[in-house]
């Protein structure tokens, strides 16, 4: 049995890796497979090209536990699209699809809420605060009323974020530590992330 990591993974980092091993470990998937999305609908200012973030997923976690569905699917990227198919190859069967706290909250405002609901079981990771404290199941009762199938998974993982990553490799500031080797090797290769005239003249 598969999970899915949807994402822009702008770029892949190692918060992302740490998450998608824990969740295979606690919950006994064969995979977690990472999903980078083809035209994200709200995509932000210095978003990597598809090619270069499939790239950098596939040499962070290999090439097997990464899909490139949704360069096949209708653009934009609308996460239903995609769960449709993959409902439909999984002969029917709810898919098992990891997503953080703050995006669980955001899920009626996305794009066919209803079929998300009827097609996936969530694994939700909260956030963590400062205090070491995490939101208990108590916060989550609007959703288990709705009808949405899903579980909290309280895993400890490295609190960084991509937007972070863009900003350091902008600044000239090291990321080691934060990315695979690889993944950072292939950043300064193609120079991603840099200022646009910085790109141009190299």
């Amino acid at each position: 049995m598969n999970c899915y990591f949807f994402g822009t993974f702008n770029p892949v980092h190692k918060g992302h890796v740490e998450i998608a091993k824990q969740v295979k470990e606690l919950l006994g998937f064969d995979r977690v497979i990472f999903v980078p999305a083809y035209m994200p609908p709200h995509k932000i200012e210095g978003t990597a090209n598809y090619i270069d973030r499939l790239n950098m997923a596939k040499l962070a976690v290999g090439d097997d536990n990464v899909s490139d569905i949704e360069s096949k699917l209708k653009v934009p990227s609308y996460t239903y699209r995609t769960i449709e198919k993959l409902y439909q190859d999984n002969n029917n069967k709810r898919v098992n699809f990891i997503l953080g706290y703050d995006q669980f909250f955001k899920l009626e405002s996305w794009k066919e809420p209803e079929i998300l609901k009827e097609k996936i079981h969530f694994i939700v990771i909260p956030r963590r605060f400062e205090n070491g404290q995490t939101l208990g199941e108590g916060a989550f009762k609007y959703f288990k009323n709705k009808g949405y199938s899903f579980e909290i998974l309280n895993i400890n993982f490295l609190d960084i974020s991509s937007s972070m990553i863009r900003s350091f490799v902008e600044n000239n500031l090291d990321i080691a530590g934060l990315v695979t080797l690889e993944v950072k090797n292939y950043i300064e290769e193609h120079r991603l992330y840099k200022k646009m005239a910085e790109r141009k003249f190299v």
